[in-house]
C-alpha cells in the first residue's frame, strides 16, 4: 500500500470506472450526508485505511467524482503518463525507451508519419531518449552528446 500521502496510478476499463463512480456516489449519499463520522464500522476502516486517514468529506468525494468522470477528449490532468516496463527475468534488464518530437502536420496520422521517416533517416539529428527502468526511474539521454565507446 502507498505511504500516507502517496499518490498511486490506477488503470481501469470503462465498466470498471462506471463502477468507482457508482460505489463512490452511494458512499457519498449512504455514509457522508451530514453524518460527523461514517456509521458503518467495516466502510470506515476502508474509507480511512484502517484508520490512518482523515476520510473524505461529501464534498471531496463528489470533487473526486467529477474529477474521475471526465470525457474521453478532454486532456488528462497531469499530461501523458507512461508506465515503466514490467520487471523482467531474462539476462538483461528491460527498458522502456521514449521518444519525444513536436512536429506540424495536418493530422495524428501524417505526424506519426513524419516522426518515422525522421527516425529511420540516418542523416538526422540524434534524438534526446527518456529511458525508463522497471522501477520507474527516468534518465535522459541526448544521443548528439555520445561519446564513441
Amino acid at each position: 500500500m502507498p505511504r500516507k500521502n502517496d499518490a498511486i496510478t490506477l488503470r481501469v476499463s470503462r465498466r470498471e470506472l462506471a463502477t468507482i463512480l457508482a460505489a463512490l456516489r452511494f458512499h457519498q449519499a449512504e455514509n457522508l450526508q451530514g453524518a460527523r463520522d461514517i456509521p458503518d464500522q467495516f466502510i470506515r476502516e476502508i474509507a480511512t485505511d484502517g484508520g490512518l486517514l482523515k476520510p473524505m468529506t461529501h464534498e471531496e468525494v463528489g470533487k473526486l467524482c467529477e474529477e474521475l468522470n471526465i470525457e474521453e477528449d478532454q486532456p488528462a490532468k497531469e499530461g501523458l503518463v507512461i508506465e515503466p516496463p514490467d520487471r523482467e527475468s531474462g539476462a538483461e534488464p528491460l527498458f522502456r525507451v521514449v521518444y519525444v518530437i513536436d512536429v506540424n502536420a495536418a493530422t495524428t496520422i501524417e505526424a506519426a508519419r513524419q516522426v518515422h521517416t525522421l527516425m529511420a533517416d540516418p542523416e538526422s539529428q540524434p534524438p534526446v531518449l527518456e529511458v525508463i527502468d522497471h522501477r520507474g526511474k527516468t534518465v535522459s539521454i541526448d544521443l548528439s552528446e555520445e561519446r564513441p565507446a
